[in-house]
């Protein structure tokens, strides 16, 4: 591939999308480029500056490669090789999304600790820049790649290569240093096991269970730093994180999504108007317990009074010893009405409906505690612990034993 078909092609997308277009060599020096002289990034002194943040790309990417700064600007790395040799990287960009608002844009500003002369030779920069949609951006890499290669791609195969490749973030800080500082301090994040617990909860829309689980300090492990500028901004960031994660678990629960987003965005905002920590953290176990009881209600809208009754009832009495007839005396109902309106209503009978739930209840136990299986089968008040083994291999298809065994290995 000889280089004056490079610096063409180059040209020939800088005047069509009129987005900056720059070549370095192998030797990571800057053969040419084609951009506008006004548009700099004022955090950028030099162009050395802005160029040596790219030569972290020498791995062989066989596909244009995604990249955004910390300053949400949009790049892609096309790889120059001949013969499998690396001859250098074509950069696109920078660009900005156009789904980017100027208000979110003021905003990201606004939050960043510089003077206010250079914030607004920043906001300045942001409106010289041009705006392309994120499919749009992939399109031109794509055309771009088939110039060099003659080689056809697929939007989507780009973006599930750029994942499989991990997230590129320009100056972002080495995350192995990271791990073994917190090695050396033995200060890890919050047991994966409790934030598997806490969703569960919200999924299921058990609000009680949640609200007991989210109060108790795990044993082990603390929160991760999400700003390292301002404690107040990483608990927002752990908040929104939370609130992200319980949104998901909400909708696998049966929460509307339409339902469940517009309540994200409206606790997200919410959020952002607080102004100190222990504010934060009361609002997020707020947003996370409601979502959980809407949960819980709209699985009960589906039933009559009586019934969510007698299923509130499982759920709260779920170790004791529960049976029909202490249903029927709850709701004031006789028994064989209870059993047919019960089987009308749910599709199983009560006798089943409260063996799936003390099932459900167990895997939980199993995976989330260090019961023995004969202490969760004697609290679950499972006659012996032979019976507790053949209704749990009936509902999930292995015995209690290998279930435990294959959550170990997962985990």
């Amino acid at each position: 591939m000889k280089l004056q078909n490079v610096n063409y092609i180059c040209k020939l997308i800088y005047e069509s999308f009129h987005i900056p277009v720059i070549f370095l060599n192998e030797h990571n020096h800057l053969e040419f480029e084609f951009a506008s002289q006004t548009i700099k990034n004022p955090f950028h002194t030099s162009k050395q500056d802005l160029l040596k943040q790219f030569q972290l790309y020498y791995e062989h990417y066989p596909f244009p490669l995604l990249v955004k700064s910390e300053y949400y600007e949009h790049y892609f790395i096309i790889q120059v090789r001949n013969l499998d040799q690396y001859k250098g990287m074509i950069i696109v960009g920078p660009t900005l999304p156009s789904e980017l608002s100027n208000e979110r844009l003021a905003a990201f500003v606004n939050d960043m600790p510089v003077q206010k002369e250079l914030g607004e030779k920043l906001v300045h920069y942001y409106e010289l820049l041009p705006r392309t949609s994120n499919l749009k951006f992939i399109n031109i890499s794509m055309q771009l790649y088939y110039m060099l290669y003659q080689k056809t791609l697929d939007p989507a195969n780009i973006m599930l290569k750029n994942i499989e490749a991990g997230e590129h973030i320009v100056q972002f800080e080495d995350p192995f240093t990271t791990i073994s500082q917190k090695r050396e301090n033995v200060s890890f994040h919050h047991d994966f096991i409790y934030e598997k617990r806490l969703f569960q909860y919200i999924k299921e829309g058990r609000k009680d269970e949640f609200l007991k689980v989210f109060k108790l300090s795990p044993d082990k492990g603390e929160l991760g730093v999400l700003s390292k500028k301002s404690q107040l901004r990483s608990s927002k960031n752990l908040a929104i994180s939370a609130i992200t994660l319980a949104t998901r678990a909400a909708m696998e629960g049966g929460l509307h999504h339409e339902i469940a987003y517009t309540l994200s965005d409206l606790y997200i905002q919410n959020l952002e108007d607080l102004t100190n920590m222990k504010s934060v953290d009361l609002f997020m176990e707020q947003a996370l317990s409601d979502f959980a009881d809407r949960v819980r209600k709209h699985k009960q809208q589906r039933f009559s009074k009586p019934i969510n009754m007698c299923i509130n009832y499982i759920y709260t009495h779920l170790y004791e010893d529960l049976t029909l007839t202490t249903l029927a005396n709850l709701i004031e109902m006789h028994p064989n009405y209870l059993s047919a309106l019960f089987k009308k209503e749910v599709g199983i009978s009560i006798a089943e409906y409260i063996h799936r739930t003390k099932v459900d209840e167990a895997k939980s136990l199993i995976t989330f505690t260090d019961y023995s299986l004969l202490k969760i089968s004697t609290i679950l008040n499972f006659h012996d612990q032979s019976y507790f083994t053949k209704v749990f291999k009936k509902y999930v298809g292995v015995t209690p034993k290998k279930y435990k065994q294959n959550n170990t290995e997962s985990v």
